[in-house]
């Protein structure tokens, strides 16, 4: 008996860090391919942040030269990036409590 219960123990050690292991995996790439676009309100402004934060592309509707005045833009792309980096900060520090939270 003992030695099928250390087989059956075995077994399912393996099977769970088989399990976190893909996880893992799971998780890298998300977090490798995670981003997150911050708008304007009227919409003709977007930035998009990577899971470090930095920004991977910016996208000016034809309307955005007269919506907003060229010393306007500059700051505004600056606050979306940081709006963008916040949203998705705050995903993952959810997510994190979740994952701490005992089943």
């Amino acid at each position: 008996m003992t030695v099928v219960d250390g087989a059956r123990g075995a077994a399912a050690l393996l099977a769970e860090v088989e399990r976190r292991e893909a996880e893992l995996a799971r998780l890298d790439e998300e977090f490798r391919t995670a981003r997150v676009t911050a708008r304007s309100q009227d919409r003709t402004v977007s930035v998009t942040v990577d899971v470090r934060g930095h920004v991977v592309d910016v996208d000016l509707a034809p309307a955005s030269a007269r919506a907003h005045p060229p010393e306007r833009l500059g700051p505004l792309i600056v606050e979306l990036a940081q709006r963008a980096a916040d949203s998705l900060r705050e995903y993952y520090a959810r997510r994190a409590e979740l994952a701490r939270t005992p089943a």
